[in-house]
């Protein structure tokens, strides 16, 4: 983002310019994004206000990247005139250049600020981020926020949040491209109320620190019941007393009380404390536990048969609210030994849940104090209460009335009291109707203790004994499946009615019918009953003529079986009927009369019976469909995923299953719960405990195959039905873990629906795609689990959260929590000191230091040593190794002990792409005391120039190692001790090795220090004499006369040692090939040294006064002529070259180191 930048030019030049009349524009020139190597230009105005003509001067800015292209710097500019300048900028470096242009007027002047400026960012950021309002349902919500880079650089920010809040921004850091963006995604995890004003910090390159406001507001999904009339909360509905058999309902308002969509289901808490099911409450305690039979059956009743809501399951938007019905719909629960009395009574007292559906742990695992606080206001909890009564009604004189007996036609009365023994409900009655009683009033309402009284008639309508049972049904508010209430008999009673109907002599009148009567007449249409004419329907023939023998006539045809006796008169009776008829004397078919206008015509016959024929066949083609379709489901195909390819129907007989598995197939088909039945927590639970007991832990499919499994997957559930699905825990938290590591954490599913179900999860997080497989196909009643992998490449905090469907309808989200560290190793200890222990010098300073790894990663480490001016004497191993996740590693560290070597050091614990350690270790000596067995050594007699070896014994007496070292300052050049430094072992010995390698010849006595560590400093005494070595060789002429090419000649000589100490005497013939040298006596010889590389060169260490006899071969190989010297080293010195320079000088002087003539050779060869 651009700063703002102070202009450069003073005030008074402000005021001066304003004075001037003259403008300048622009006041300020930038030259943005300038590379080097190009060049730029920018033009300048200069504009005169003023009335008279100004003569103005530029002057050329200091710096030669800026230049004025102008031809003449000086102008005069008339009034209103202006004039433009161009100010040509090419920078040479990739810099911030500044310069100025100065204008001048008379004695005033302008400065004008010359900016060059390099490609550079120019980021910016919204500076705030409002997830605005969020339910606290542990669901991790996302929002973008831009980057822009305006600039032409690339430009790095870097964001930083350090609240407590459940916050992530990622990317952390990173870079924006030129003219680009980048999106920095904020994370949001609601886990509980709050009001969320939180603020990042936000670097962006070439802008200052600036903060990143996050808001939100959280609040409670929260379920609430509510009153019908107002808005108040109902935590109990009471029904009051109710009969029987019969139901009450009452009202109620779910209100979704927050700003999200959500599926809820009302549950049933049979097995809450506090629940009361049929207990008479009145009833003494003593007197209940007495009888254990109605408790055990009161403990059995199912409660969602008599407690039941409409709806039970659905989905409310934000802020929605919908009625609830509660109907509550006693059953008499009693003792058949006991007769039920007025005080007979049953109290109920139950709990109804309203809860979400979503993932969760279980339903007997709902804790308050172990769920997510949130979770508590997910779920409502509403009372219900009630009584039972029963109906009890008492008859005076009793349910038996016995009528006086009377004659048809005749009535007998009694009088019944109907006394309504409840105190707290009021009884609606109604009597059936029955044949030939009656009873006044027919319906009633009997209050409470009231007694109502009601007239009984006995009506006879015919003759004889009469024992009727008489029903009376209790009216009373019945619901159906709908929890539609109706007024309908719920109860009912049996009177017994017992009377006798006397017959009653009649006097038939007959009287002579002089034609046939249309409408009562006798067969012979001469006698009529009196009583028959208040009938008005025609009589009918009901005897069989066929078994009447009067006036057969035998030459009729064969009588027609199941004939009636026709009345000439019954046409109209008879209009309808396809009966046979015949007349009562002669027998045969009655003629019967078909009018011509009213009969079918051949056309429409055919269409009857072609229409009865349609309808015969079509029943005859749909029983015959039915049968084979029941055929073909006997031989059905099975199909399922352990077919062995058994045909059905092949002669293999299925096992016999035994009492305890029939009961649980009978107990599996009853539990099924009906669509608009209520769950309850009983039922759930005895479902969940049979799927936990039918593990799958393998063998899921990712995809419905089989026509079942296809049928199942494809219904769409209700809530009710996705709740009796288990996915969870809700939350799955790995914990710490570390980058790149792979943690499992299993996901439960099950499932208590007598059906397959598809599981989906619609996870697209890269830190998940380990998982096997995101679709899985449970069988019915069972569980499984799911291996839920992650992995993440990032370190921070991770909070995410991924949704599940089941059966493609939304089941639920699941919070997957991490914190991701890096690879990481601790110290048992930030520093060692390491004492004395045992006797072996290699462990003597010795100790441990544990690496521990608390993560889930094994972790790779390297020591390494910090190397300091004195070196480094700590040893740790080993120093290279793997640390497993959650183990330790013992690294033993030890000291090298010496007198040089440092008492402190450090390691540097280096885990790859980890953290780094740092180990101080130091090691604590202890005193000790040191002294040499013999304080002088004595090199007498000793040759110049060889070496002489002595031995010194140091003799540890102290408690501890002791660590020594020679001093060298102390010591004679010609001198040296080895070893310099050592250790002397506690009690032990260490043996000095003194030698002396002279160059002069004198006596000496010298003192060497030893230096013993933590004590003080001894001496060794060393003194002694040189001697100068006294060879001779006789003789040291060589003549080799006449020898023949081919042949050898040996002219021999003698090397005598006159000294009194040993010599080393060195011949060189290495220039000469043919020539060597032989020794024939070795007595006396000390040794013999020669060197591969160098031949015929033969060096000889000789005793003290002893002699050497030797001989110089001469074997000539062609024809030659030689004469030369060579000269003798006597103890590395050059004897024979010192003897010439002696000779030649002339003069005497002290012995000081060993002469001896030169060697003279002279051959000849001989060609033979």
């Amino acid at each position: 983002m651009e700063t703002e930048r102070g202009s450069l030019i003073p005030r008074d030049m402000e005021i001066s310019r304003k004075d001037l009349q003259l403008r300048v524009t622009p006041s300020e020139m930038k030259f943005l994004d300038a590379l080097a190597g190009k060049v730029y230009r920018l033009p300048i105005t200069v504009h005169n206000l003023g009335r008279c003509t100004q003569k103005i001067r530029f002057q050329e800015p200091a710096n030669p990247q800026f230049k004025l292209i102008m031809t003449n710097l000086d102008k005069a500019l008339a009034s209103g005139l202006q004039m433009t300048a161009m100010v040509e900028y090419h920078p040479d470096k990739d810099e911030d250049t500044f310069d100025q242009l100065l204008i001048s007027i008379g004695n005033r002047t302008i400065e004008i600020p010359l900016i060059g400026l390099i490609p550079s960012c120019e980021l910016e950021i919204e500076t705030e981020v409002n997830f605005g309002t969020l339910v606290s349902n542990s669901k991790v919500y996302c929002k973008e926020v831009n980057i822009i880079n305006h600039g032409r650089a690339p430009g790095v920010f870097q964001t930083e949040y350090q609240g407590q809040l459940p916050i992530v921004i990622f990317p952390s850091n990173g870079t924006v491209e030129p003219m680009s963006s980048t999106v920095v995604k904020v994370d949001f995890c609601a886990d509980e109320p709050r009001v969320v004003n939180e603020v990042a910090n936000v670097r962006l390159q070439g802008s200052p620190d600036m903060l990143l406001r996050i808001e939100a507001h959280v609040v409670e999904q929260i379920i609430e019941l509510l009153n019908m009339s107002s808005d108040k909360i109902v935590d109990c509905i009471h029904f009051g007393s109710v009969f029987f058999g019969t139901s009450k309902t009452e009202y109620a308002l779910l209100y979704n009380n927050s700003p999200e969509p959500i599926n809820w289901v009302a549950i049933v808490q049979d097995d809450s404390v506090g629940e009361e099911l049929g207990t008479n409450i009145r009833q003494r305690t003593d007197i209940a536990l007495n009888n254990l039979t109605c408790i055990r059956k009161k403990r059995n009743i199912d409660i969602t048969s008599f407690i039941s809501c409409i709806p039970n399951e659905g989905t409310l938007l934000p802020y929605q609210k919908t009625v609830i019905t509660f109907c509550f719909s006693p059953k008499l629960i009693s003792d058949s030994n006991k007769d039920i009395d007025p005080s007979h009574r049953q109290d109920y007292a139950i709990f109804l849940r309203f809860e979400s559906v979503g993932s969760k742990d279980g339903f007997l695992r709902d804790d308050d104090s172990k769920a997510i606080n949130s979770d508590r206001f997910q779920k409502v909890e509403l009372a219900l209460t009630g009584t039972g009564f029963p109906v009890l009604l008492q008859f005076d004189p009793g349910k038996v009335l016995n009528f006086a007996p009377c004659f048809m036609g005749n009535r007998s009365e009694l009088l019944c009291s109907i006394q309504n023994r409840s105190k707290f409900l009021p009884v609606k009655y109604r009597f059936q109707k029955t044949a030939h009683f009656k009873i006044d009033p027919e319906r009633g309402k009997i209050d409470e203790g009231c007694i109502q009284n009601v007239k009984c008639f006995f009506i006879p309508r015919q003759v004889g004994v009469f024992k009727v049972k008489q029903l009376l049904e209790i009216i009373g508010s019945v619901a159906d499946e709908n929890l539609q209430i109706s007024m309908k008999p719920f109860h009912h009673i049996h009177l017994d009615f017992n009377s006798i109907c006397k017959p009653a002599i009649k006097k038939v009148v007959m009287k002579i019918n002089p034609g046939i009567s249309p409408l009562v007449s006798n067969p012979t249409e001469q006698f009529v009953v009196k009583d028959l004419a208040k009938n008005n329907r025609a009589p009918v023939a009901m005897l069989q003529s066929a078994m009447t023998d009067i006036h057969n006539h035998y030459s009729s045809k064969i009588l027609m079986k199941d004939a009636l006796i026709a009345f000439p008169n019954d046409r109209a009776a008879r209009s309808g009927d396809n009966k046979n008829f015949r007349t009562i004397l002669t027998k045969i078919p009655r003629y019967n009369y078909v009018d011509p206008d009213f009969a079918y015509t051949k056309f429409e016959k055919m269409e009857k019976r072609a229409h009865q024929n349609y309808y015969t066949d079509y029943i005859k083609y749909s029983r015959n469909t039915h049968l084979k379709k029941q055929a073909q489901r006997k031989c059905m195909f099975l199909y399922n995923d352990i077919d062995i390819g058994l045909q059905p129907a092949s002669g293999l007989k299925s096992p016999h299953l035994s009492e305890g598995e029939i009961e649980e197939d009978i107990s599996s088909g009853e539990d099924e719960i009906k669509a608009k039945q209520l769950l309850s927590t009983k039922n759930i639970a005895f479902k969940e405990a049979e799927s936990l007991r039918r593990k799958i832990l393998e063998g899921l499919k990712s995809d419905p195959s089989t026509p079942q499994e296809k049928q199942d997957c494809s219904l769409v559930l209700t809530p009710k039905e996705i709740h009796q699905v288990i996915v969870g825990p809700s939350v799955l938290n790995f914990g710490e873990v570390c980058v790149n590591s792979r943690n499992t954490h299993l996901l439960h599913v099950i499932n208590m629906l007598s059906m397959h179900i598809l599981i989906q999860l619609d996870i697209d997080l890269e830190e998940l795609q380990k998982t096997n497989q995101f679709s899985y196909v449970i069988p019915p009643t069972t569980s499984t689990y799911i291996s839920m992998v992650f992995e993440s490449p990032t370190i921070g905090k991770f909070w995410k959260s991924f949704t599940f469907t089941v059966n493609n309808v939304p089941g639920g989200h699941i919070l997957v929590m991490a914190v991701v560290l890096p690879v990481r190793l601790e110290l048992s200890c930030d520093e060692i000191v390491l004492r004395p222990q045992g006797f072996l010098v290699e462990t003597y300073f010795r100790g441990t230091v544990k690496l521990y790894n608390r993560h889930n990663y094994c972790a790779r480490f390297r020591w390494e040593p910090v190397n300091k001016e004195r070196g480094m004497a700590f040893n740790i191993r080993p120093a290279t190794g793997v640390v497993e996740a959650y183990s330790s590693l013992e690294c033993e560290v030890t000291w090298q002990p010496s007198f040089s070597s440092p008492e402190k050091g450090e390691f540097v614990l280096q885990v790859n792409e980890g953290n780094t350690s740092t180990l101080k270790c130091a090691a604590q000596v202890g005193p000790t005391k040191v002294v040499f067995l013999e304080p002088r050594i004595l090199f007498s007699n000793s040759p110049q120039g060889l070496t002489t070896w002595r031995k010194a014994i140091l003799h540890n007496v102290g408690q501890n190692h002791a660590y020594f070292k020679v001093c060298d300052q102390s010591l004679l050049s010609t001198i040296n001790i080895v070893p310099s430094e050592g250790i002397i072992p506690l009690g032990g010995i260490t043996v000095l090795n003194i030698s002396c390698t002279p160059t002069l010849a004198e006596k000496f006595d010298t003192r060497a220090k030893v230096a013993i560590r933590h004590a003080n400093i001894i001496d060794l005494r060393i003194g002694g004499s040189i001697e100068v070595a006294d060879v001779e060789i006789n003789p040291n002429v060589f003549n080799f006369s006449g020898t023949y090419v081919g042949a050898t000649q040996i002219i021999p000589f003698v090397i005598k040692n006159k000294g009194i100490t040993h010599a080393r005497v060195e011949f060189d013939l290495g220039d000469f090939r043919d020539f060597s040298m032989d020794i024939k006596d070795k007595t006396g010889l000390i040794g013999e040294f020669t060197d591969p590389s160098v031949p015929r060169k033969y060096s000889l260490e000789l005793e003290e006064n002893t002699s050497l006899q030797c001989g110089l071969t001469f074997s000539p190989k062609e024809v030659a002529a030689h004469d030369f010297n060579f000269e003798v080293r006597v103890n590395f010195i050059e004897a024979s070259k010192l003897y010439i320079q002696s000779c030649l000088s002339g003069s005497s002087f002290p012995k000081t180191k060993p002469l001896i003539p030169p060697c003279y050779v002279q051959a000849t060869d001989i060609q033979g």
